[in-house]
């Protein structure tokens, strides 16, 4: 295995800046997950360090060893793509072992080798009664369970994983998921890892690298990307629902710190994190703007006044889960919501009722607007 390093990597398509001064670092036998919407740049990352894309400007380091002008068969990666790309006129046996069979990589295995790899790694994707098949007989899951077990087989130094199992229904893309998660452990394998879920990332990751407009927003592990999201787009990408962001200002009174949303509501701020709050806020129209940020869970929801910092809305709606239920709140620009796990009483408020909301400051967080809360 090998470690892996982008360092200041630019690539542009004439005018069109695919990715921007990207630095990055996946250790050896880590599982990096690269997650982000359409377009963000995450499968050029990955052609780059496979070698099929050129850098315009930067380096990629291999172990230490600059590869910016090795050929992709000289690179010693993996890849699997979301689509399937299998040989149809071929058994699945045989499309599974051709990276073994491959004369770049000189394996040279012999024919109970390569049978025992191949039977290794289909027993553990479990498509071992699919090896007699041709593709044409296989179902959209099952040719993307072998697409990846061809990824799989060989042991490369960088695996490198575009979406490889997006096609796959709720079922089997968890159990999926938890055979990779088995797989990079036993192992040790250097895996970098893109999709557009962030489930996939939170689930399966060491660390999590969230891309936007072909810039990292931030790096980290799964935790830090979840409860310390560092912008309002971070945290709005990750989570379901995703974190209430709300805009409003910052009100001085007789030397208190409030934020204030309209006639909404206006809460004091606990003054560590006043500083935070000043720094993320800008000046229009003589008033300080900012954005409040609170994941749904650190709501708490009561027909009970619960603080002096407690506020009333009224429920706009309800959904019920299994173990948990989402109580929405309309703030004009908006929409607040709030997360209430094993509590009868949350299953009963009717429409339009006012309930009484309050915010553990704890894990309130404060941003300069980049992104549209409308549209989150």
């Amino acid at each position: 295995m090998a470690g892996v390093i982008l360092e200041k990597v630019t690539k542009l398509y004439g005018p069109k800046i695919a990715v921007q001064d990207v630095s990055l670092a996946c250790k050896e036998g880590e599982f990096l997950s690269i997650v982000g919407p359409t377009g963000a740049g995450k499968s050029t990352i990955l052609k780059i360090l496979a070698g099929i894309e050129s850098v315009t400007s930067g380096n990629v380091y291999f172990d230490g060893r600059r590869v910016n002008d090795l050929p992709p068969q000289q690179r010693n990666v993996s890849m699997a793509f979301e689509t399937y790309n299998l040989y149809p006129h071929m058994r699945v046996y045989d499309n599974v072992a051709f990276p073994l069979r491959a004369p770049r990589w000189n394996l040279k295995l012999t024919p109970e080798e390569e049978r025992r790899r191949v039977a290794e790694i289909a027993r553990f994707l479990g498509i071992d009664e699919l090896l007699e098949r041709l593709p044409q007989h296989l179902s959209g899951g099952q040719k993307q369970r072998v697409s990846l077990a061809r990824a799989l087989v060989r042991r490369p130094a960088v695996y490198l994983l575009d979406e490889p199992i997006a096609h796959l229904d709720a079922r089997l893309k968890f159990s999926t998921q938890t055979l990779l998660k088995e797989f990079a452990s036993k192992y040790r394998s250097t895996i970098i890892y893109v999709t557009h879920d962030y489930r996939e990332a939170l689930g399966l990751s060491d660390r999590i690298a969230v891309l936007r407009r072909g810039s990292i927003e931030q790096e980290g592990t799964p935790e830090e990307i979840y409860n310390t999201p560092a912008t309002d787009f971070v945290g709005s990408l990750i989570g379901e629902p995703p974190m209430n962001l709300i805009d409003g200002e910052v009100v001085t009174r007789n030397g208190q710190a409030f934020f204030s949303a309209g006639d909404n509501f206006t809460i004091q701020v606990r003054d560590d994190l006043v500083a935070s709050m000043r720094q993320a806020a800008r000046h229009a129209e003589g008033r300080m703007l900012t954005r409040l940020g609170i994941r749904c869970e650190h709501v708490a929801l009561s027909r009970a006044k619960l603080s002096d910092n407690s506020f009333q809305l009224p429920v706009y709606a309800i959904a019920h889960e299994a173990d948990s239920s989402v109580v929405t709140f309309d703030l004009g620009g908006c929409f607040l919501y709030v997360r209430s796990r094993g509590e009868t009483e949350s299953r009963d408020y009717r429409l339009s009722e006012k309930a009484w909301l309050d915010f553990d400051q704890s894990h309130v967080f404060f941003y300069q607007a980049t992104v549209d809360v409308a549209k989150v």
